[in-house]
């Protein structure tokens, strides 16, 4: 028929990766891998952190002399997480693979989002990283810099980050140092978006929680973190399967499709998401109080 839906699985797997991708930009700044193999819920998969060892001169000691002074890599455990939805026969009969498209992607997308950033965001605790500082109720460009200060010190890998709550990252919209530059302000009123300050790109997190800690942000480098996703054993009988990996933030999400014995067919994305703290050095915390 004109609207076949044999290939809405793939169809559905890049526009929910597009989605989902342009939802994480933050995690490129992070440690990351992409296991192309196929695993399950609680694989253990271990991700090298970036740029923390040290070049010393070669001696007698040769080659196989450790030369790292602090960990290379963080063993991240593997989530599974899934959102499922059903839909009229009817209405994918008649309407195919775009009704699909834009029915379940944005639905999708969302809800895989914020299951991969909460498990980010429980992690960005005192316990775990208790380099921090109060900069009140604003963010101020003075503030960023001193912060930029402390990753410094640390000697945070490169690329770093500044991962904001929506009131830190509106403050620096309106500070006059920044919008008052004639290159970068220009670009802010433009786009409405910090984009790179102090050398540190700048992300806006919606729903980065407190953590009972009144965190509002944090500046971090790439080893501060590691994240990591896979491809879950899809296997359902009679439905298609079809894959998709995004090659910049190493996510991957696969897209399962199949007709109920209703008559229903159900959609189901779903990935496998982890994330672990790494060097704890390499992240100030930015709270309210």
């Amino acid at each position: 028929m004109a609207n076949s839906i044999a290939n809405a699985p793939a169809i559905l797997a890049e526009s929910v990766i597009a989605s989902l991708k342009g939802k994480l930009p933050a995690l490129r700044a992070f440690s990351s891998v992409f296991t192309a193999a196929e695993s399950g819920a609680g694989k253990t998969v271990q991700v090298p952190l970036i740029g923390t060892s040290t070049a010393t001169e070669f001696s007698t000691g040769g080659y196989l002399t450790q030369d790292d002074a602090t960990i290379t890599a963080a063993n991240v455990t593997l989530k599974h997480f899934k959102v499922s939805s059903r839909f009229s026969p009817l209405d994918v009969k008649m309407y195919g693979a775009q009704f699909l498209n834009n029915a379940f992607v944005p639905t999708a997308a969302n809800a895989l989002a914020e299951k991969c950033l909460a498990e980010i965001g429980a992690l960005i605790t005192n316990a775990n990283y208790s380099s921090n500082v109060d900069t009140g109720a604003a963010l101020t460009y003075a503030e960023v810099v001193t912060a930029k200060g402390v990753l410094d010190a640390a000697k945070a890998a490169e690329p770093r980050a500044f991962i904001l709550n929506p009131t830190y990252a509106n403050g620096l919209l309106g500070d006059a140092t920044i919008i008052g530059n004639s290159v970068l302000g220009a670009g802010i009123l433009t786009s409405g978006q910090i984009g790179t300050l102090a050398g540190a790109s700048v992300y806006q997190w919606n729903s980065l929680p407190t953590n009972s800690e009144s965190l509002a942000g944090f500046g971090c480098g790439a080893d501060a973190i590691a994240v990591a996703s896979a491809l879950p054993m899809g296997e359902i009988p009679g439905f298609e399967v079809a894959n998709a990996v995004d090659a910049d933030t190493g996510l991957g999400v696969q897209v399962l499709m199949g007709q109920e014995q209703s008559g229903y067919y159900n959609v189901t994305a779903t990935l496998l998401f982890g994330a672990a703290v790494g060097r704890a050095t390499s992240l100030n915390r930015l709270t309210t109080a």
